[in-house]
């Protein structure tokens, strides 16, 4: 049987090609000296990512039932750099990260229960995307010098991407997981029923409904400090920016992360972002009039500052292997 290919690693094939025709085309003496005028200053293009990360961190931290929230913070904070290193170094490992995070929580909670925090993060933190985006738009995009007739496809594009949220927030509301085991009960074969987790699911379900229900306060919370996570991105565009030489007013900068970040969550299946990165930026900087070349340096920059908090992120994975691990409630 002629085995399908990789679709993330076909993705990731032309991302490369894309990344190598951009240096080709723009010239890679030019973006050279662009990266060379950044100096010093990746220090404090390294060191600004603790903002958003601390924010994403606090984001999961309201995403666990009340009688959950007991994980130390500080454990949260590797938790979180851990998935997210994993997620951006592996190819193919789209969700990898939170399977990640929910098998490390096993020493604190229940499998259902670290689930469903890893679970409704990661829709909180889609919400809070697109909180980010809508408001971008809304606010920043019409003070910054946008091609004529962007706006609008962006809007539409963003209504759709509600509609979608809206649709698997009455899913998680109303037992998406007990819907998908029983649909792949009906479809899968039967020696491959039995390892189905069904009651799991079921779980599962009770988990993040008991949540949605009960605990709206701590779910809108969430959903701020990842908006907030996504909005500090534009004080790396201010430095970035900077260093660069770009001329860019505040409103420009919030337009320019929010099409990053409209760039990235439409692209998501690309691992590593690789190309999209790059060429996300090229043509960011083209539609608001400005270089190229800075464009494709500031993907550059960005991927490596990307880079290296993944490294430290699988830093922080080689310390829970340290960690002998705790009998829980449920394997």
């Amino acid at each position: 049987m002629r085995r399908r290919p990789d679709l993330h690693l076909v993705a990731g094939a032309v991302g490369a090609l894309v990344l190598a025709f951009l240096l080709y085309r723009l010239g890679w003496s030019e973006v050279l000296a662009e990266l060379r005028r950044v100096g010093w200053g990746w220090l404090l293009i390294l060191g600004q990512e603790i903002l958003p990360i601390l924010a994403n961190t606090l984001g999961w931290h309201y995403a666990f039932l009340q009688e959950e929230r007991r994980v130390p913070f500080g454990r949260l904070l590797r938790l979180r750099l851990a998935g997210d290193g994993f997620n951006y170094l592996i190819p193919s490992a789209t969700v990898g990260g939170e399977l990640l995070r929910i098998h490390l929580l096993r020493r604190e909670m229940a499998l259902a229960a670290s689930a469903a925090s890893v679970t409704v993060a990661k829709f909180t933190q889609m919400l809070g995307q697109a909180l980010f985006i809508g408001l971008g738009l809304m606010i920043a995009a019409p003070g910054a010098p946008l091609r004529e007739g962007l706006l609008p496809v962006l809007w539409a594009l963003l209504a759709g991407c509600l509609l979608f949220l809206g649709v698997v927030l009455g899913g998680l509301r109303w037992g998406l997981f007990s819907r998908l085991t029983g649909l792949l009960l009906r479809w899968l074969p039967a020696r491959v029923r039995g390892l189905l987790p069904v009651d799991q699911a079921a779980a599962l379900d009770r988990e993040i409904a008991g949540f949605l229900t009960q605990d709206q306060a701590s779910f809108w919370l969430s959903v701020l400090l990842f908006g907030l996570a996504w909005g500090l991105g534009t004080v790396e565009v201010l430095l970035i920016c900077h260093f660069l030489g770009v001329p860019v007013t505040l409103a420009t900068a919030v337009t320019i992360e929010t099409l990053s970040v409209f760039v990235d969550g439409v692209l998501f299946f690309v691992p590593g972002k690789l190309g999209t990165q790059e060429g996300g930026k090229v043509l960011i900087f083209l539609s608001l009039g400005l270089s190229p070349v800075s464009g494709l340096a500031f993907g550059l920059i960005r991927r490596l500052r990307e880079l290296t908090w993944a490294g430290l992120g699988v830093a922080c994975l080689l310390t829970f292997r340290e960690e002998s691990p705790r009998s829980a409630p449920e394997t």
